[in-house]
């Protein structure tokens, strides 16, 4: 039973063998000097592939090794000219994955804070990237000017308290969608907006192929994550979870961890 065991552990160490990236990793010495570098000017780093425009360099390493290294977003697409939309596309390097991996799509990439946008911006602009177009709003469920967290990081958000004095414009998601036949991937990464999101838009994710959601909730509102489940299961999609930030070490002790978010997942969702 014991060797029995072992051999089965072995098998499943070898069935789910990680798969080598075709991008190049970021060399120990380029991350020891990107990580020291300030977070208060824009600098430039070539990336082999493109080259990126940035002022968070922590977020850069991260979202790099992500996205390129790991290929979280990485899908099989089964249309001639995909569709590709990217919410929360940050300074764009989701946005220049998709249009390097997939160059026959059509990407469209929104980001609502103005710092990013502008960065995003010219990023696209440097690699010169075809078909890709930006929108530098809000995805939400009205059109209309919304409270927003203008914070220059991934931390900037849809500030639903209406609390914070800067506005930005909003879109009506659902609208949005309606223009399209079929959806090839659709990501949501908008900070703690994706349940009202997602609420909304529900009937269009039907014609999604591939959805990826980062869920930011806390402990105390289990029943929006356990509803938003729901709505992709009816969507005909199954799901699979990683953790995309381990906030709570002792979840039984500390149950809360006084932030915003005690709850990230990535949630990966395909047919």
């Amino acid at each position: 039973m014991i060797i029995t065991n072992i051999l089965n552990g072995i098998g499943k160490k070898l069935g789910s063998k990680k798969q080598k990236s075709t991008y190049k990793k970021i060399g120990w010495l380029t991350e020891k000097f990107i990580k020291h570098q300030d977070d208060i000017h824009i600098k430039s780093k070539n990336f082999n592939h493109f080259v990126l425009k940035y002022k968070r360099p922590y977020e850069v390493i991260k979202t790099y090794k992500e996205i390129f290294n790991q290929q979280i977003y990485k899908f099989i697409n089964k249309s001639e000219y995909p569709v590709i939309i990217d919410c929360g596309a940050n300074i764009g390097i989701s946005t220049i994955y998709f249009a390097i991996a997939y160059p026959n799509a059509r990407v469209y990439a929104f980001e609502p804070d103005n710092t990013l946008f502008e960065i995003l911006h010219q990023n696209i602009q440097d690699n010169k990237l075809q078909h890709v177009a930006l929108f530098n709003e809000a995805i939400w469920i009205q059109d209309t000017h919304i409270s927003f967290s203008n914070k220059g990081s991934e931390a900037s958000q849809i500030d639903i308290s209406g609390e914070s004095e800067t506005k930005v414009k909003a879109i009506n998601f659902a609208n949005f969608l309606t223009q399209f036949d079929k959806i090839d991937f659709l990501k949501i990464d908008i900070e703690g907006a994706e349940y009202e999101v997602v609420k909304h838009c529900a009937e269009s994710l039907n014609k999604t192929e591939n959805l990826f959601l980062e869920y930011h909730g806390t402990s105390s509102d289990t029943h929006k994550l356990i509803e938003l489940l729901s709505i992709v299961k009816r969507a005909g999609f199954k799901v699979y979870i990683k953790m995309a930030a381990d906030c709570l070490y002792n979840p039984f002790v500390a149950q809360t961890t006084g932030t915003p978010f005690d709850v990230q997942l990535n949630i990966f969702c395909y047919k």
